[in-house]
């Protein structure tokens, strides 16, 4: 990870923190005297060369089948390879597949000569009996439920339902749980065992990528989450006053409010008690479907959480329940107010400007500030 410090001899500059917000960046425009810490991710990037060695490991045959399981640059990047391998070596005949959420994102990456097909759970378990060789792609990331997110988790998601209900009601309580193994992933890496077919795991930022680890799902997966711990875990000295949060530039981590909370929960520990924490995403898709669709629509009652079965999204709404009573949880987005306000208990803001003139009128003009500007791949931690 990368710590950007600044001199402290001019106090009065300002630095220059941009971050992304929906398809523009902006600035926070923070004194240094108010800047406790800068901190954005700096991985060691894979090159070109080095990628395709590694990817000429995979065993690829005809009638290829590729499910693309999360939306970047840098599964596009893979994907765009693998097919040119194939196709290099005679292997003309190659499908790839994605969920709906992310078919329209991931074709953004993608040359426009690779065409991607919608597949749902219904038809995914014929298709993959249907292909000599199906390779699963996602990135690795923070999951506040498993602990980690990559393909045994995603598959769990959305194609096993029975389980993902049994891996929900495993977990130990209603905090989040980012990069922490337990009863909820192990439910998900058991379930992997009956899995037809490979995965690819990556490690990457918006800048490319780390780590690229394949082979059978269950190994893939560890060794990727292995290589995420190292490059992106920060340990905290001492708890901050406040923090600013926002995620990657990559498009889809900040199209809904439910891809983007997993941000703000990668580093809600290392705010202390009654301190604010801010997430900054447009959110421009809205809320993101799902249980806190239904919840703003009045359509789940919230005092029935605990009873309800799962659908996507749920545990959201539980550590929003459980965290507005130990910290001040505030957002900018283009979310309507009253939804984030009055359904979700967010104090909301208007601009960077008017979250740092915020903080600083409530806590003091020298109350510093922790700026987080990776946070979907960064895991902030107090020292043990």
């Amino acid at each position: 990870m990368k710590e950007i410090y600044f001199n402290y001899s001019s106090l009065t500059i300002m630095p220059e923190i941009w971050v992304r917000y929906g398809t523009t960046d902006v600035a926070i425009n923070i004194k240094f005297e108010n800047l406790l810490r800068a901190i954005s991710s700096n991985f060691p990037l894979l090159t070109e060369n080095e990628i395709r060695l590694t990817l000429n490991e995979i065993l690829l045959t005809d009638n290829i089948k590729i499910f693309p399981l999360t939306a970047s640059k840098s599964v596009a990047k893979i994907i765009e390879i693998v097919v040119e391998m194939a196709k290099s070596k005679g292997f003309a005949n190659v499908a790839i597949y994605a969920l709906p959420d992310i078919l329209d994102t991931i074709k953004i990456y993608l040359p426009s000569g690779i065409i991607l097909c919608k597949i749902d759970s219904r038809s995914m378990d014929n298709r993959i009996k249907n292909f000599q060789n199906t390779i699963f792609i996602s990135q690795v990331t923070y999951d506040p439920l498993f602990g980690f997110s990559g393909t045994p988790t995603i598959l769990l998601r959305n194609f096993n339902q029975k389980q993902m209900f049994e891996a929900f009601d495993a977990r130990q309580d209603n905090l989040p749980k980012p990069g922490v193994i337990g009863a909820p992933l192990k439910i998900a890496l058991s379930a992997s065992e009956t899995i037809s077919g490979t995965s690819i795991e990556l490690v990457s930022n918006n800048l490319g990528i780390a780590g690229i680890y394949y082979g059978n799902i269950i190994q893939a997966f560890n060794n990727a989450v292995s290589k995420l711990l190292s490059l992106s875990l920060i340990e905290v000295e001492d708890l901050t006053k406040s923090a600013i949060i926002c995620a990657s530039s990559e498009v889809n981590k900040t199209l809904t409010l439910a891809d983007s909370l997993n941000s703000l929960w990668n580093s809600i520990h290392i705010v202390k008690e009654n301190g604010p924490i801010v997430l900054i995403s447009e959110n421009h898709k809205g809320i993101g479907g799902g249980a806190l669709q239904k919840l703003v629509e009045g359509k789940l009652n919230i005092g029935e959480l605990e009873k309800s079965a799962y659908m996507i999204g749920l545990e959201h709404i539980l550590y929003i329940k459980e965290l507005t009573r130990i910290y001040d949880l505030g957002i900018l987005s283009t979310i309507p107010q009253y939804y984030l306000k009055t359904k979700l208990g967010f104090r909301t803001y208007n601009s960077a400007r008017d979250i740092l003139e915020k903080l600083l009128a409530k806590h003091g003009k020298n109350h510093k500030i922790l700026v987080l500007s990776d946070g979907d791949i960064t895991l902030l931690r107090p020292k043990q």
